[in-house]
């Protein structure tokens, strides 16, 4: 739950990564920073808070560079701290380096436990510090370190290195994170997302392969290798059912036509329901394609019956459940002239905790809402994520406590809905078939070992979510 952009061969690029971070702010709120080199000595801004805050013209005017990197950052493994905001800067026996991490490292303690035994020192508690070590550890040409420390780590990572003017990307194996490639004039960028290069006036290339590393020096890809392999790709589909933009392009399409074909399947597991009601309506931002497209399906009006608060941030990915409550108060007000007196299918992504599910029907209930359907653009999410999404701990789950029944009553409404995995994977994937993704949330079923220690940070970083 980061992103991370880097941009090669541009005498403007701060300026343009800045630009590229302010596009990738949905994937956190917390702190931001850019490392820029390739005219003077590598320079490294870090500060906590939204990149448009941080990065203005007075900053932006003292960072020179042809090359640079940045982050974006949301906690889900360590502290939130400026101490932990990135890119992470070194000077080593290589140079000085820098790295921006998304992801989560599932053998983290294991090589944390290894590197103190051979001297290294740690000043953070994230995890993408051990990354650093294990390039400075390590010896060879810039693409060689890279991939002797990428081999050694588990989990998810897409990463972006610079040194210099070269410019290298990363994906693990699994391709758990996304990361793409694109092209601006005579400049490569690599991000996140392919939002985060079109905003730039850049176009989209391609995806940045599962198990790749690609080399980017003076306007040209120096070198592409697979470090390594895994069975079958498990790209994290949670990125389609709420993080990514909804014009970003994930398996060849956008996310925005992902999420309503999520709502049109959701429209024909709910034939019966769909008799009854006035009106389908979404809860913003992230339930409203789902709703278009179920409101397409099954011919119900559509209607938005929330004024959405565009100054509050994504109550999901704040860094306490305080700071969430208070949000989602701020963020949705009922317009009470669709709603009153309505038979209602009210379309969200998904369901956590359920405490902001249950206020948001509370709104719709005191606005005069005759009855309430709702339903989700995903399956009952029933197991933690260790890849990078801040899902909580199975106790906190309602899911994975309560029947369907149950978490009905709890959320009072009259029908509950959850758009089943098959018809999930269908909206997702590039023919509607392939499975090529993580879906571990909704099944408990990880596609690599999750650690015991691992298990124990996640309780020991409780950041609960919805």
């Amino acid at each position: 739950m980061c992103g991370i952009i880097g941009i090669e061969n541009n005498k403007n690029a701060a300026v343009l990564a800045a630009a590229g971070l302010i596009t990738l702010q949905h994937r956190g709120e917390e702190s931001a920073g850019i490392s820029v080199s390739g005219i003077y000595k590598m320079k490294t801004v870090c500060a906590m808070g939204l990149a448009s805050n941080i990065f203005n013209e007075e900053v932006l005017s003292k960072m020179e560079g042809t090359s640079a990197i940045g982050h974006i950052r949301y906690t889900t493994s360590a502290k939130s701290s400026l101490v932990n905001a990135q890119p992470f800067q070194i000077n080593c026996i290589h140079g000085r380096i820098a790295v921006a991490h998304n992801g989560n490292i599932t053998n983290f303690n294991k090589i944390e436990k290894q590197l103190a035994k051979k001297g290294a020192i740690f000043n953070h508690s994230s995890d993408t510090e051990i990354i650093l070590h294990l390039l400075a550890m390590s010896k060879g040409n810039l693409a060689t370190i890279t991939a002797n420390a990428a081999r050694q780590i588990d989990g998810a990572f897409s990463l972006t290195i610079l040194k210099d003017k070269t410019l290298i990307g990363v994906r693990d194996k699994d391709g758990f994170r996304p990361l793409v490639l694109g092209k601006i004039d005579n400049s490569y960028i690599i991000a996140s997302e392919s939002a985060a290069i079109e905003v730039l006036g850049g176009k989209y290339i391609r995806d940045i392969e599962p198990g790749e590393i690609i080399e980017i020096e003076s306007g040209k890809i120096k070198q592409s290798f697979k470090y390594a392999k895994a069975k079958k790709q498990n790209s994290c589909i949670f990125e389609q059912v709420y993080f990514s933009r909804p014009d970003s392009i994930l398996f060849s399409k956008t996310v925005k036509e992902s999420r309503i074909k999520m709502g049109e399947l959701l429209a024909g597991q709910m034939k019966e329901i769909i008799k009854k009601a006035d009106i389908v309506m979404p809860v913003p931002d992230t339930g409203f394609y789902a709703a278009q497209g179920f409101s397409r399906a099954s011919g119900i009006l559509f209607e938005t019956g929330f004024v959405r608060n565009q100054y509050v941030g994504r109550s999901f990915i704040k860094p306490s459940q305080k700071l969430r409550e208070i949000t989602a108060q701020l963020k949705l007000f009922p317009i009470k002239e669709v709603i009153k007196n309505k038979e209602i299918i009210l379309i969200d992504d998904s369901i956590v905790r359920g405490t902001t599910s249950k206020r948001i029907i509370e709104i719709l209930k005191r606005a005069g809402a005759k009855k309430i359907h709702f339903a989700l653009s995903c399956p009952p999410i029933i197991a933690p994520c260790y890849y990078g999404i801040d899902t909580p701990m199975k106790d906190n789950l309602i899911a994975a406590k309560k029947s369907m029944e149950e978490i009905r009553r709890f959320l009072g409404v009259e029908s509950l809905t959850f758009l089943n995995l098959k018809n999930l994977i269908c909206a997702c994937s590039q023919d509607g078939e392939s499975d090529d993704f993580c879906s571990a949330c909704f099944t408990g079923k990880y596609p690599t070992k999750i650690s015991q220690t691992s298990f124990k940070r996640k309780i020991k970083n409780k950041s609960f979510s919805d």
